[in-house]
């Protein structure tokens, strides 16, 4: 068996980020798991007016930076090995990446989520540059704004209520002739008088050049349509990244991790935090306050373990 870590933290997203910070500060010997860049959804934010400390509209690339140069100061370098499957074996955790086995006492997953997308021609261009997945995060840099939501659940109708709040004009696209929000939330909407309803198109192409101008709506018979916008919100849900951990850990009915307040799994030496647990809000702050938790918790876990052996 080679050396065995205390710690293992699969992600550096702001969770991820987190976590370590306190892994090092509590003295753990770790590893964090980062196949791509540190900072994670950050890089989808075009601006980011609600995370405490941070100057209002700093970007999220700029925040990444600074989550970057903190591993940095700490001596901290990620891993750029993606963690495969994650079990059990003599007591310890087994995570396998891409390159060899690790091992450790604890793992923390603060792999996030991915936002579904539409797939089309463009998408990635106008990603923060006037498609968002986010309106809680990017809806008021679109104040006095004509947007659309893409989308027919309670997320969707929860994202053109939240941006009514900011935009000159809300229109919530959906493939079908009638929402499946909840009716109370259907009620709402009625009530706002700068939200309209397009049912049965979908977003078959996005026009503009270095930003997003207009949107190009195809119906159920291939005709097409056009609608000037400003912004575009896709809200068709979210897929959360625990594949590599499937069948140790218990999710929820999204495939979302299920913890306890102290972000401790069904498995007694996981925790999950940030994005791929299941969670009631998905913001920065909570992610970054679930890291710092979690590391804790497996802090005491680990120390204990060690007492005991």
């Amino acid at each position: 068996m080679s050396d065995k870590l205390d710690l293992i933290i699969v992600g550096a997203g702001i969770a991820g980020v987190s976590a370590a910070v306190y892994a090092r500060r509590s003295g753990l010997t770790f590893e964090i798991f980062e196949p791509k860049l540190v900072g994670g959804q950050l890089f989808y934010m075009e601006k980011i007016d609600n995370y405490v400390g941070a100057e209002p509209g700093i970007t999220g690339a700029v925040l990444a930076k600074r989550l970057s140069d903190t591993l940095e100061n700490l001596q901290i370098s990620p891993q750029k090995e993606k963690v495969k499957e994650i079990r059990q074996k003599e007591g310890f955790i087994v995570s396998t990446t891409n390159k060899k086995q690790y091992y450790s006492r604890a793992v923390i997953a603060a792999t996030g989520a991915s936002f579904k997308k539409l797939n089309i021609e463009g998408e990635d261009k106008f990603t923060g540059s006037g498609v968002s997945y986010c309106a809680v995060c990017d809806g008021f840099f679109f104040k006095e704004k004509d947007v659309a939501v893409i989308g027919g659940g309670n997320t969707a109708v929860e994202e053109a209520l939240y941006l009514s709040n900011f935009a000159n004009s809300v229109t919530l696209i959906h493939r079908r002739d009638k929402l499946r929000a909840l009716d109370y939330l259907q009620k709402k909407l009625k009530e706002k008088n700068n939200i309209r309803i397009i049912y049965k198109k979908t977003v078959s192409g996005l026009k503009g050049d270095n930003k997003l101008q207009g949107l190009v709506l195809s119906d159920e018979q291939g005709k097409e349509s056009q609608l000037s916008v400003d912004g575009l919100f896709v809200a068709i849900g979210v897929r959360p990244n625990t594949d590599f951990c499937d069948g140790l850990v218990s999710t929820d009915d999204w495939g979302f991790i299920v913890t306890d307040d102290k972000m401790k799994t069904s498995q007694g030496s996981f925790w999950a935090c940030g994005d791929c647990r299941s969670r009631p809000l998905r913001q920065l702050i909570t992610a970054a306050s679930e890291g710092a938790i979690a590391s804790i918790e497996a802090y005491k876990k680990i120390k204990g373990s060690y007492l005991s052996t």
